[in-house]
């Protein structure tokens, strides 16, 4: 699969996705003389794979939310328990859900989610799990079948980032899934930040001591380089996550790169060029 995908990749390649959700790469460097046998060779359909997203953080880190914008949605996910859908109780405990079930929105099915569940616990048996779930699934020999990503959601609207980061090193051992930290409930944070300084009255330079906390308490967590954004008003349906899926597209190497745009076709346009 990785072979054949490195022969379709060269600087003037372009992904296009039609409507209907097929992936082809077009040939920029050939020339176009109209004739049907030359478009055939310049269009070569990609298989349709789904995009598989692991989604990491406790409980009130906005996860569903993310989820939601991101799939321009306000409806809940379809679980899948291997190939059966299965209703659970959201009355239960979150100890019914399980990291293997596939989140499937129904309006956006080009994306497959799993959900940490009880890593928010802080637990070294959690964080176990969800190593283990990623060695599993980065190592599937099918591409459709790894794990493309991983989100690693962090609360801003509280005191203990350190917390929040402290396995976030640690998440994927093989340094094989690219990870995305996703700071969240910005908005929060900003407002924590100004009523501070109103305290003391100052209030013009709100940005500047938000930007400075935030190197302070969350980057230093973070190794140079490490791919991160902030979000902001994920409550309101009308939000979108371009960054997050532009920062998760940087990441992918060339294979997993074409199935980006096929999922995201409606949050980031209908090509995206491929160096």
């Amino acid at each position: 699969m990785g072979n054949k995908h490195s022969k379709l990749h060269h600087k003037s390649s372009k992904i296009n996705v039609r409507s209907d959700g097929i992936t082809s790469i077009s040939d920029s460097s050939r020339p176009n003389t109209g004739s049907p046998i030359n478009a055939n060779k310049s269009h070569r359909q990609l298989p349709k794979i789904k995009f598989r997203v692991l989604i990491v953080g406790r409980a009130d880190a906005g996860k569903t939310s993310i989820l939601q914008r991101v799939c321009d949605t306000t409806d809940s996910p379809v679980v899948f328990r291997g190939n059966e859908e299965v209703q659970l109780d959201p009355s239960m405990d979150r100890g019914e859900n399980s990291i293997e079930d596939e989140l499937v929105f129904s309006n956006h099915d080009n994306y497959i989610f799993h959900d940490s569940c009880g890593f928010e616990a802080g637990s070294n048996d959690e964080l176990a799990i969800v190593q283990e779930f990623i060695r599993q699934r980065s190592g599937q020999r099918q591409l459709q079948d790894r794990l493309h990503a991983i989100w690693f959601c962090i609360p801003m609207d509280n005191q203990r980032p350190e917390l929040d980061l402290r396995y976030f090193k640690d998440i994927c051992p093989d340094r094989n899934v690219p990870v995305i930290a996703v700071f969240t409930k910005y908005d929060q944070f900003l407002r924590n930040v100004k009523m501070h300084l109103e305290d003391y009255g100052h209030t013009d330079n709100v940005s500047d001591e938000a930007e400075r906390q935030f190197k302070e308490h969350y980057l230093r967590h973070l190794d140079d380089g490490v791919r991160f954004v902030r979000l902001e008003k994920m409550h309101r349906p009308e939000t979108r996550c371009n960054a997050l899926l532009e920062k998760t597209a940087e990441a992918l190497n060339e294979d997993v790169g074409t199935l980006m745009p096929s999922a995201a076709q409606r949050d980031l346009g209908p090509s995206i060029n491929v160096a």
